[in-house]
């Protein structure tokens, strides 16, 4: 975990919100067995159908079929693909699909925040399994007295890949909300298996300097090294601001300058975040971004 470059100061502290009652005991996290659900790939650089296949575990012929795919040539960055879940598209077709369970991915309590904008919800996940995850999706439901659910909001990890032992936050806004709830539970609504070569992560974080800007906003700067041995593109930050409790109070994803980074090359990255409470322990940098397959990869 990174330590800041010097201390943080302690601005005037921002009014707390007091319209919405927050739950001070969070819910039982929530592990309902997960639903099969269609599957949508928007298309990245380097992604071809092979790779596809490996990842979601089913044929090449299977997804041409469903996207009447003629020329994987023409396939185009940024293109939605489907991607079947039927048991006939499956490698393993003709044996038995076992029931999905969870992954074993810990959420940890929530952070909340009544603004303007609506409702905040903060929180963060750590993959205690063995096997590296992308795609994770999370759930947040309110409930009232009674445990039933009176909203919902769903909201993706900032970064992309999850690996194991590894923490990641995430940020839920529900808008509109509820004028009360007694309290929530949450859960993993989606994840897969990641393709673990289409990520680079083999970047140097250093020269951070982390500044309060005044009215409680804090701003981080600093540099990005491509430390690999590959070109890394769509490189991307995600600060995460923790209070005493190690709670996530501040979440933000910051593109670097430039976003296409070569082997020895350095970027630079800026953010500024609002915290939802202070003053602010400490905090955490991660680099991260794509790198282009080969077609057998």
């Amino acid at each position: 975990m990174a330590t800041p470059t010097q201390p943080v100061p302690s601005p005037s502290p921002t009014p707390s919100p007091t319209s919405t009652p927050i739950p001070a005991t969070p819910a039982p996290t929530a592990t309902p067995t997960p639903e099969p659900t269609p599957i949508i790939h928007t298309l990245r650089p380097g992604d071809t159908l092979i790779g596809l296949a490996r990842t979601y575990g089913v044929t090449v012929q299977s997804i041409q079929e469903a996207n009447g795919i003629t020329d994987p040539r023409r396939l185009l960055v940024g293109q939605q693909i489907i991607i079947p879940t039927d048991p006939e598209a499956r490698l393993d077709a003709g044996e038995p699909t076992p029931a999905p369970t969870p992954p074993p991915v810990h959420i940890a309590p929530l952070t909340f925040s009544e603004q303007v904008d609506g409702l905040w919800a903060f929180g963060e996940v750590m993959l205690a399994g063995a096997e590296p995850l992308e795609g994770v999706v999370i759930q947040v439901d309110l409930l009232d007295a009674q445990g039933a659910i009176i909203a919902s909001a769903q909201a993706p990890l900032l970064q992309d890949l999850l690996l194991p032992q590894e923490r990641a936050g995430f940020v839920v806004r529900f808008l509109p909300y509820p004028p009360k709830f007694d309290g929530y539970q949450t859960r993993i609504l989606r994840a897969q298996a990641a393709h673990v070569p289409f990520y680079h992560r083999d970047f140097t974080i250093r020269n951070v300097l982390i500044q309060d800007a005044g009215e409680a906003i804090y701003t981080i700067t600093g540099e990005v090294v491509n430390t690999g041995a590959d070109v890394a593109y769509d490189v991307h930050v995600i600060v995460t601001l923790l209070d005493a409790e190690g709670r996530v109070v501040g979440l933000r994803e910051a593109a670097t300058t430039p976003a296409e980074l070569p082997p020895g090359e350095t970027a630079l990255f800026s953010a500024a975040l609002l915290p939802l409470r202070e003053p602010i322990a400490d905090y955490r940098l991660l680099a991260e971004g794509h790198r282009r397959l080969t077609p057998d990869e």
